[in-house]
């Protein structure tokens, strides 16, 4: 695929409302002039976290599926007295996941609301994040550019006491209806490219009291959300974040659970005596309360062997990624690189002429590269290469005795593939944006480090399970 093809592509993912097909996709990029095979097509929209399938071979972008959507979530009492309200992780799934939530836009009454940023304590500010996963929440808190003289890593990721959170002005409610705690935002998405919503307030406060019809009908909103989550939990998993498990659900059942008389995500998990935050590897997931969170289950039943394809980029990306790494050790030797691509799983089709292909691009790269303007980015890339190495070897292992990955520790499993798949990004990352990465060098050795930590102790106890299996995997085969 070509940058320009993708650049188009996700163009269309971010604005296209309606449903189509992978080759009404292809026919719009060729109009656009642009480059794509049916196939990769197809591929691209199968692994896109911005696209549903309908039903087989009809899509419908985030865009599509969210726009007119409703939701609603309950101020609090902080946010009375601050006269403003924290947007944080409430418009999750509705909100295109890269887009910051400080970085949204509100609309009441067709006019845009003003921002503001206020003093939280550490503690309450958090709460506003939650969803974004506990062991993120320190990031989305420090990216605020109200807190831009925040150092993280200085403070080894830990908040201080006190931060500073982006948010939106009441003050427009508060001049038209007057807002005191127990009253509601309710949101409905306009725009997802854009990030735009339309708010305005729902009076609750004045019920006393009374149970009034709306609130009969928002628990039983929160009850069809419970019993959905959980539905999904058995047959989607814990996929690849807590929004993707919530956009899964909000998409199969939206029409059903936007409507005036709606609920927030944040109100169910207060209310829920089922659902709540769980340990995935070195990540959290929404799960049954008290359960660990499988590696393996229902929804990837088949998935019981690993194989190469689920987990190897490609190789022409790491034969770029090992020559810059020996330049900046200011190695000429490629025997090393050559034998180390070979001893990965890939299909013979892909190492033939591996050799002739790395001095190929040995003397390609070697025409731009500058060892003094890599300096920052070489030292994080031969970090991550090195951790990435003896990742690969691991997962090779585990390939190589074809054990059934349902028998492995499962917890150890998980966070294995994902210090491997936050390996692989890294590095991807390096490639893609090194200015980025010179700013943030220091933040990602530190990160290394962690990782490094977490290998190493889940190395030896996933090891020792291969071995097991594989001593139960031989026959002792008796004389005829």
């Amino acid at each position: 695929m070509y940058v320009s093809s993708e650049a188009v592509i996700n163009q269309f993912l971010r604005t296209y409302p309606y449903p189509f097909t992978a080759e009404a996709l292809q026919e719009f990029l060729i109009k656009g002039k642009g480059k794509i095979s049916l196939k990769d097509c197809k591929d691209y929209l199968e692994t896109s976290p911005f696209v549903f399938e309908l039903h087989k071979g009809v899509y419908i972008t985030r865009a599509g599926a969210f726009t007119g959507k409703k939701f609603s979530f309950k101020l609090t009492q902080e946010e009375i007295d601050k006269n403003m309200f924290i947007p944080g992780h409430r418009f999750m799934p509705f909100a295109n996941p890269e887009t910051l939530s400080f970085s949204l836009n509100f609309l009441f009454n067709g006019a845009s609301l003003y921002k503001t940023s206020k003093e939280f304590d550490s503690f309450s500010a958090a709460k506003f994040f939650l969803l974004f996963g506990e062991e993120y929440v320190s990031q989305y808190i420090a990216a605020d550019p109200a807190n831009e003289d925040l150092d993280l890593a200085s403070l080894d990721f830990e908040l201080p006491q006190k931060v500073w959170l982006t948010g939106i002005s009441l003050e427009p409610f508060q001049k038209a209806f007057g807002i005191h705690y127990g009253d509601r935002i309710l949101c409905e998405l306009i725009d997802w490219d854009a990030g735009t919503f339309s708010v305005s307030p729902i009076k609750t406060s004045d019920h006393g009291l009374k149970i009034r019809k709306d609130d009969v009908k928002r628990q039983e909103w929160y009850d069809k959300l419970e019993k959905y989550l959980l539905e999904g939990f058995d047959d989607i998993g814990p996929l690849n974040s807590i929004e993707e498990q919530l956009a899964n659900v909000f998409f199969k059942h939206g029409d059903e659970l936007s409507c005036e008389e709606c609920g927030s995500v944040e109100e169910l998990l207060q209310r829920s005596k089922k659902i709540g935050f769980e340990n995935y590897g070195v990540e959290s997931r929404l799960w049954r309360i008290g359960e660990d969170v499988p590696a393996v289950g229902a929804w990837n039943s088949s998935f019981k062997e690993l194989s190469a394809e689920d987990w190897l980029p490609s190789i022409d990306f790491l034969i770029d990624t090992y020559i810059k790494d020996l330049m900046y050790q200011k190695k000429n030797d490629t025997i090393g690189l050559e034998e180390s691509l070979k001893s990965l799983p890939f299909e013979k089709k892909e190492i033939r002429d591996v050799k002739q292909r790395i001095e190929n691009r040995k003397a390609e790269i070697a025409k731009t590269y500058n060892w003094f303007a890599d300096f920052v980015t070489g030292a994080v890339r031969h970090s991550a290469l090195k951790l990435y190495r003896e990742a690969c070897s691991l997962m090779c292992d585990i390939m190589s005795e074809a054990v059934d990955l349902e028998k492995l520790p499962q917890q150890e499993l998980v966070i294995l593939t994902q210090l491997y798949t936050h390996l692989l990004h890294m590095l991807e990352s390096l490639e893609m944006t090194p200015a980025y990465i010179n700013e943030e060098s220091e933040a990602m050795m530190l990160s290394l480090e962690g990782m490094e930590f977490n290998f190493y102790d889940i190395r030896p106890i996933i090891r020792a399970s291969v071995i097991e299996q594989s001593k139960k995997g031989f026959k002792i085969i008796g004389k005829l």
